[in-house]
């Protein structure tokens, strides 16, 4: 029987985290450039102590963009325009720029807010958190036969 080693079991939870959002962030077709997926990493010392971490990006993958008074900056241009050339389906009229589509989107936004804003759904770390935390607790209950299932019972050799 192995050992149970708290540090590896945290980390195999964070990294069955990690992937559960990159399945969502697949399946909901908002991995555009694959940036946000890219991004996320598990992040561990020697200690008990690991995170997940990501671009601050993926909080309006989760929560949207709502409509804010704020003017577009060339940062946020320049991420639209890069998301409009990983878009196939989303390209500039015959008479329009790539940048001219990304200020109009832009605007758009500013104005509506983005599509998760407005009801679509996005994805939910909450969501990947419920889903991996079963996996992790029947894989710690196996290797400490505790059932964490149905009450906190040790399981007979």
């Amino acid at each position: 029987m192995n050992a149970l080693n708290f540090n590896n079991e945290y980390r195999e939870f964070l990294t069955d985290v990690k992937d559960n959002l990159i399945a969502q962030i697949k399946s909901k077709g908002l991995n555009a450039t694959g940036y946000a997926a890219n991004t996320l990493r598990v992040v561990a010392n020697q200690k008990l102590e690991a995170e997940l971490r990501g671009t601050k990006y993926l909080k309006y993958l989760q929560t949207g963009v709502g409509s804010q008074p704020k003017h577009i900056g060339a940062k946020f241009i320049n991420a639209l325009m890069e998301w409009i050339s990983a878009k196939p389906n989303v390209q500039p009229n015959p008479k329009q720029t790539i940048k001219q589509l990304a200020f109009a989107i832009g605007n758009s936004i500013v104005k509506n807010g983005t599509s998760i804003k407005r009801g679509r759904k996005g994805i939910s770390v909450s969501q990947a958190i419920k889903e991996s935390k079963t996996k992790l607790l029947k894989d710690m209950g196996q290797k400490m036969r505790i059932d964490f299932t149905n009450g906190l019972k040790v399981k007979q050799r």
